[in-house]
């Protein structure tokens, strides 16, 4: 499973996707109005790449830059990437909306490597979960797991706070749900510990549908009886106290 974890990586994929939006949007007639348009949001990105590979660069760039001023570039870079996935799906070009995703991911990533936090989720959880959908080999699981984790981990603490917990289509709760699935699948038994904790902390009012149906899962002949255990134990603990 690969990660885009340099700028130049992420940028050169985004590239790609710019010259197929620009060129789709060239020809495709639509009146944008007063809406952003894909050049806007293109030449708004590589701005942002020009001071991100800059911090890449300079140590003593990064040094009078505050935590708070990298989370707000990670926000606007990630906000015209979701401007810029909106026009992807008007363009029809379903590649390159999946594309743009993968390239907030990375960025996502540089905001880790650069101490910052992650305040939009939406795009990253929709890039894991393409990831976490075709990846079968237990070692990109576990590499996926420590991924996952380091989002969860530098998520803003407005969306930890969770406060739409009426929505269940929430990034943050897809988020750590899917970091269990993925710990399961793994069969890791130490990184599904790990991931039942943080979803019993997380989403506590999903726990005791998601060990049902864990446990359900569990008897699947691809799964050897210590995982079998470990679910039955948690789901024992959660329909207990709840």
């Amino acid at each position: 499973m690969e990660i885009m974890s340099t700028t130049s990586e992420f940028k050169k994929v985004f590239n790609q996707i710019s010259e197929k939006m620009l060129a789709s949007f060239d020809i495709s007639g639509i009146n944008s109005g007063e809406q952003v348009t894909p050049p806007q949001l293109i030449d708004a990105m590589n701005q942002f790449f020009i001071i991100f590979e800059k911090l890449d660069n300079d140590q003593s760039s990064h040094d009078h830059i505050s935590k708070d001023e990298i989370s707000q570039m990670g926000e606007h870079a990630i906000g015209c990437l979701m401007d810029l996935s909106v026009w992807a799906d008007r363009l029809k070009l379903p590649k390159e909306k999946a594309g743009i995703d993968q390239v907030a991911l990375g960025t996502a990533h540089w905001l880790i490597q650069h101490r910052g936090e992650i305040r939009i989720l939406e795009p990253i959880v929709n890039a894991l979960a393409i990831k976490a959908n075709t990846t079968e080999n237990k070692e990109a699981l576990i590499a996926l797991f420590h991924v996952i984790s380091d989002v969860i981990e530098h998520s803003s603490s407005a969306i930890k706070s969770d406060l739409e917990k009426s929505d269940p289509t929430r990034p943050w709760r897809i988020l750590n749900l899917n970091f269990a699935i993925v710990a399961t699948r793994s069969q890791n038994t130490d990184l599904m510990v790990k991931a039942f904790d943080r979803l019993g902390h997380n989403l506590p009012e999903d726990c005791p549908s998601f060990f049902e149906e864990g446990l359900k899962q569990a008897e699947k002949p691809s799964f050897g009886p210590e995982i079998k255990t470990i679910m039955k134990d948690y789901f024992s603990k959660w329909t207990t106290r709840h």
